[in-house]
């Protein structure tokens, strides 16, 4: 690595590095079983010794390696939620499978009840699970990758709010990512930080500053109209920092209410872009 090499990018390599050759001390079990869909519950350790819990979902009836689809649950939910079990199942009906993790500070993975007061109150602790949820995401398709019923030449990348702006880095920084479509998410619209090193961390967490490292994958983004949130002017700014391949699609809704038509534009535009379906 040269000397004039960017301070940015040097944090940005500490931030996000992790031993590729740590173990996985990966266990799994049956998490049940509905409508020729099955439920695994997987755990692997990732950075730090964190322990991430996550489900995997696919069909009972279909054989060999099938196209991923990683889901980004929203802030205050976690894994389990029906926000983001629904959509994979529908996806998976089509002829993917899909996986999702208990993001960091979420789920099986929380000391205390989340609120949406934390992620105003405690920016630094927010910085943490951040850069953290980046990691747990790459550790977790190291993991998906290795396994039979995975196509690894086909994954993509679903995340919803919070999931979405804690992903973009994620899609950002991993290639392995072919498409991805980041719904009610956009551009940071959070602060508190301040000064010189709170200016480096928008730089680790932002969005918008992956979005340029995007380029060459296709980049979905789903909005609503009426987002108190994550504000129309923070998801345009987002998208306008994305390179073709991209579409955006604005919806009559709010953040609140984005689900059940949210996703509706979500299911062609990854089975067009991993090549699954009909």
């Amino acid at each position: 690595m040269s000397d004039d090499t960017d301070p940015t990018t040097l944090l940005r390599e500490l931030a996000f590095g992790y031993d590729r050759d740590l173990s996985f001390d990966a266990q799994t079990a049956p998490a049940g079983e509905r409508g020729g869909i099955s439920v695994e519950r997987f755990e692997i350790t990732s950075r730090y010794g964190e322990r991430v819990s996550g489900l995997l979902v696919q069909s009972v009836e279909v054989e060999g390696p099938r196209p991923l689809v990683l889901v980004g649950h929203p802030g205050t939910l976690d894994k389990s939620s029906d926000y983001v079990l629904w959509p994979a199942e529908q996806w998976v009906q089509r002829g993917a499978i899909c996986a999702t993790i208990d993001q960091a500070g979420h789920g099986e993975r929380a000391r205390r009840p989340v609120t949406m007061e934390d992620f105003q109150r405690w920016p630094m602790r927010r910085l943490d699970q951040s850069l953290q949820t980046v990691v747990d995401w790459m550790r977790t398709l190291d993991y998906l990758s290795e396994r039979p019923e995975v196509d690894e030449s086909r994954v993509g990348f679903v995340g919803f709010s919070m999931g979405g702006m804690r992903g973009a880095p994620f899609v950002g920084l991993d290639d392995r990512i072919k498409a991805a479509s980041f719904c009610i998410s956009g551009a940071s619209t959070l602060s508190g930080r301040g000064g010189a090193a709170g200016e480096l961390a928008d730089q680790l967490t932002d969005p918008g500053v992956y979005a340029p490292m995007m380029a060459g994958r296709a980049i979905q983004v789903v909005a609503g109209e009426h987002d108190d949130l994550i504000t129309p002017e923070a998801t345009q700014r987002f998208y306008d920092l994305l390179s073709e391949p991209r579409e955006l699609v604005w919806l009559p809704c709010g953040h609140w209410d984005f689900m059940p038509q949210g996703i509706q534009p979500v299911g062609p535009f990854l089975e067009r872009e991993l090549g699954f379906g009909d």
